[in-house]
């Protein structure tokens, strides 16, 4: 049976006091996993120009205790690619830069497509696992609550907040009617942003889009709720054969199964 409005609005509301948000959660979790490597690695992405700026520019993004809405163009002329790679990282190394790169991007008041990389964020923090997942809710809730940068502005996308927060809550919690709320709450605020393909080719690119189907496939996987809410979930986020390719889908279900466990 699904949950009434009402009651999915005070559930996902305690949720949200609960979780602790925290704007530097995650940033603390990665600042000292980010070595001079994986610097060296992002401070080139700008055709290898001006590398050592780069390299002092990402060093002291990594000691800041706020993170910085206007992103100058050192270092953000390299962190955009870095969150952005593609294909996936296939190691753990290319995981952590990214989602070091993707943590200062989804803030940022300049970045175009800011639910496409929180996606990327959501991808490497369940990848990671159980630790950097815990502090990705912590981080996303802090951004579902306050909205930096240019998410403020874009009521498009907003509601991947609240579906990032889904897919990072039920792989940290064992707590269906939090999930239920999460789900009833996205759901909610996406039919409120317009027709849903708009609404998803507005919010991401086609890379993008295809991670968030991805996440939320391997969510679904094994579920077997059939509420309106999963429902349509599974009806928008239904995947195309090229996912089947992507990697680390099936890495992604099996790290729900063990939640679930």
């Amino acid at each position: 049976m699904a949950m009434r409005p009402e009651d999915a609005g005070l559930e996902l509301a305690r949720l949200l006091a609960a979780l602790r948000p925290d704007e530097l959660s995650l940033l603390d979790w990665v600042r000292t996993r980010v070595d001079a490597a994986m610097v060296d690695d992002i401070a080139v992405l700008d055709y290898g120009m001006h590398v050592q700026e780069y390299r002092d520019s990402i060093e002291d993004l990594k000691g800041v205790r706020r993170l910085p809405e206007q992103l100058p163009w050192t270092p953000g002329a390299v962190l955009q690619p870095a969150s952005n790679r593609e294909p996936a990282p296939d190691d753990e190394r290319g995981h952590v830069a990214r989602l070091f790169a993707c943590l200062v991007m989804v803030c940022t008041d300049d970045i175009v497509w800011q639910a496409g990389t929180l996606a990327g964020l959501v991808e490497s923090a369940l990848t990671l696992g159980p630790e950097p997942t815990a502090e990705a809710l912590r981080f996303v809730a802090w951004c579902r609550l306050h909205r930096p940068g240019s998410w403020r502005y874009d009521p498009q996308a907003q509601p991947f907040l609240t579906l990032g927060l889904l897919l990072l809550y039920a792989a940290a919690h064992d707590d269906p009617p939090g999930e239920a709320a999460l789900r009833a709450a996205f759901v909610a605020e996406a039919e409120a942003a317009g027709e849903w393909r708009q609404v998803f080719k507005h919010a991401a690119d086609g890379d993008r889009r295809q991670t968030w189907r991805i996440l939320v496939a391997a969510y679904l996987t094994g579920r077997d709720q059939h509420d309106d809410a999963t429902e349509t979930m599974r009806t928008w986020f239904k995947p195309l054969p090229r996912d089947a390719a992507h990697r680390g889908g099936s890495g992604l279900a099996e790290r729900y199964r063990r939640g679930r466990a």
